[in-house]
């Protein structure tokens, strides 16, 4: 049962968002089948209230109204967030067997600085445990312009990974958030920094991907290290999310694992 709800998880845990000025994005949606998300959200201005809407989108990109806070289905959902002060957004289970997915873009629309996370939680209802795990706002970016004469320098993203037998699970989940196809190398290091296993990521534009680590890479099986991820030439921070899922399969515990860009 734990190892079904970790899968069905990381499924959607980030996806991608195309919304021209979009300050940033939530990488997963889940309601239905005991899923619930809540958007906490935080005003860091302290004199001035910020105006922001919540896009909704399904997996394939088209709107995808909702019901928040118990209202009508909308998308967006718009509201505003006291000068210093904080809201919460939440889309309840929608009682169905069945559990659905999405993503959401955050937008600010009168230049508030607006930051916050989304939290996951699924009730499996009885003596199991309640599964929850929260993700950042991923926070759009410009690209930087270089001088013809400058060499752009070549980022990488990093997420550790632990997948001791018996003990952890490490889940990753990838989104393009651009308009156009991204093709990423990645590497799984063990402790020592030798390879374990090696692959492109390819992502079409808006489109996401995830998976148990030791499904797709079965030499991970055991081990312990760091994930590497080398970004394309040009691309920013937010344009390709990144997010790790920890997960104990036996007591059902979850963790964020937050990468680290280079």
């Amino acid at each position: 049962m734990i190892r079904r709800s970790l899968r069905v998880l990381v499924v959607a845990f980030v996806a991608g968002v195309g919304v021209v000025s979009a300050q940033g994005s939530f990488g997963h949606i889940a309601y239905g089948g005991g899923w619930q998300t809540t958007f906490l959200l935080v005003n860091e201005n302290t004199t001035e209230a910020a105006a922001v809407n919540l896009y909704f989108y399904s997996d394939s990109g088209t709107n995808l109204p909702l019901a928040v806070n118990g209202g009508s289905p909308v998308s967006p959902y718009s509201t505003s967030i006291p000068p210093g002060g904080t809201v919460s957004v939440v889309i309840a289970d929608s009682g169905s067997a069945i559990a659905n997915e999405g993503w959401a873009s955050l937008q600010v629309t009168n230049g508030a600085a607006v930051s916050g996370q989304a939290i996951f939680r699924q009730n499996l209802g009885g003596s199991n445990p309640i599964l929850e795990a929260a993700v950042p706002l991923t926070v759009s970016t410009s690209a930087c312009i270089f001088s013809f004469w400058q060499v752009e320098p070549t980022h990488y993203v990093l997420v550790p990974f632990d997948n001791t037998t018996n003990v952890h699970l490490t889940a990753i989940a990838f989104a393009n958030t651009t308009s156009a196809s991204i093709s990423a190398p990645i590497e799984f290091d063990d402790q020592t920094g030798t390879a374990i296993a090696s692959d492109t990521l390819k992502l079409p534009a808006m489109n996401h991907t995830a998976y148990v680590s030791t499904t797709k890479y079965p030499a991970t099986a055991g081990q312990v290290g760091i994930l590497r991820i080398t970004l394309p030439s040009g691309a920013g921070a937010g344009d390709l999310a990144v997010l790790g899922l920890l997960a104990n399969p036996i007591t059902g515990t979850l963790t964020t694992l937050i990468p680290i860009t280079q």
